[in-house]
């Protein structure tokens, strides 16, 4: 193997699918991929994949609102929301074009990645625009609540409860799936930036505990909600549903069951991340959370959304799943990662690499500043 020491930038462009220099004996210089280099590879393309995925999800979900809102968003919260879905399919199509670049053609720069990564924090608008209307909601004449259909005279109590869940509910998905954006394109500009080797297992583990409280919290919500509306307004099928934003129940029973299954998935992730030693090649988490997203997929969103009469909210299905994507894709892919990966990585024998010199570094560290200036807390993605 060579032992030049390569620059920042030439240590990017080897990244992205360059091999080392091997000396064989009697052949003189050959070129054969170095399993460090592969490695590697292998794990931007895997952070560049998952970014085209959430990428898609995100612009899917904003052009059902750009659609609806198009010829009546005139001023007001409507027109806000209108502005904020742009942005989103702005983020989504961006961050969409820089995973498939990654994933598909093993290209890509700190540059596409950082405007990757600056695009992403657009996507509070909706969120805040979302809070803004949840709030309105909750203040509103009971009798012309965004939540509670009419036909159940709501008081005042219960429309600021649902209103309330609605606030919760909206929070957890929210924060879990900007974030699942933001931690894939961070991770991209780790390896792009040289430093493949922060995000190691105690990485991971330190992260699992974020979103597997946020799923902990979706499930509690969720159950409350439930239990709520079976108290107040008896158990489903529900004459009309009551709709908490990131909720559609006609039948609060399914409410109930999926909020308890994400609290026991959730609590058994936490449990997971809790414990000292790795368990390399364990799987049945994962299966646990596809199981997860499953029930989410054929209770909480189709059943719900079938009872529906007519298709006046078919769109909400297919929105709702991609919403859902992240708090349940995240436990499973950190509890993957902290389990197979050192607790902490050596760039050289792990990654196969040489350490950049401090000059090199400094050079490195000015290409990751614009980012770093962007969201200075990455390290809490």
């Amino acid at each position: 193997m060579s032992s030049s020491k390569p620059s920042a930038q030439e240590f990017v462009a080897w990244t992205m699918g360059k091999v080392q220099t091997s000396q064989v004996a009697g052949n003189g210089a050959v070129s054969l991929p170095h399993a460090g280099a592969e490695r590697l590879k292998a794990d931007y393309r895997m952070y560049s994949g998952l970014l085209l995925t959430l990428g898609l999800c995100a612009a899917y979900g904003a052009f059902a609102d750009i659609v609806s809102l198009a010829d009546t968003a005139k001023s007001g919260l409507p027109l806000a929301t209108l502005i904020a879905a742009v942005f989103q399919g702005f983020f989504g199509l961006t961050c969409m074009g820089v995973g498939f670049t990654g994933a598909v053609m093993d290209k890509g720069s700190t540059l596409l990645t950082t405007i990757a990564a600056s695009s992403i924090q657009l996507a509070w608008m909706p969120f805040l625009v979302g809070l803004s209307t949840i709030g309105m909601g909750i203040v509103s004449d009971p009798s012309e609540n965004p939540f509670i259909p009419a036909l159940y005279d709501p008081s005042a109590a219960a429309v600021k409860f649902v209103g309330s869940m609605a606030f919760l509910g909206l929070m957890s998905y929210a924060i879990g799936f900007i974030g699942s954006l933001g931690f894939m394109a961070f991770s991209m500009h780790s390896i792009q930036a040289g430093k493949p080797q922060d995000r190691s297992g105690v990485y991971f583990r330190g992260r699992a505990k974020l979103y597997n409280g946020l799923l902990f919290l979706a499930g509690l919500v969720q159950l409350a909600l439930g239990s709520f509306i079976i108290n107040t307004y008896g158990n489903g099928p529900l004459e009309a549903p009551i709709f908490a934003v990131v909720f559609l129940v006609f039948s609060p029973e399914i409410s109930v069951t999926i909020g308890l299954l994400q609290m026991i998935v959730s609590t058994i992730g936490i449990v997971r991340s809790l414990r000292e030693k790795p368990v390399p090649d364990s799987t049945w988490f994962q299966i646990l959370c596809f199981f997860m997203y499953f029930c989410m997929m054929a209770m909480q969103v189709l059943a719900q959304v079938a009872q529906a009469p007519g298709d006046v909210a078919a769109a909400a299905a297919p929105t709702l799943a991609c919403v859902y994507l992240g708090i349940a894709l995240m436990p499973a892919f950190l509890d993957w990662k902290m389990n197979n990966l050192p607790e902490d990585i050596d760039a050289i024998n792990y990654y196969g690499i040489p350490l950049l010199s401090e000059k090199e570094q400094s050079a490195a560290d000015r290409e990751d500043a614009t980012l770093e200036e962007v969201n200075s807390n990455d390290n809490n993605v």
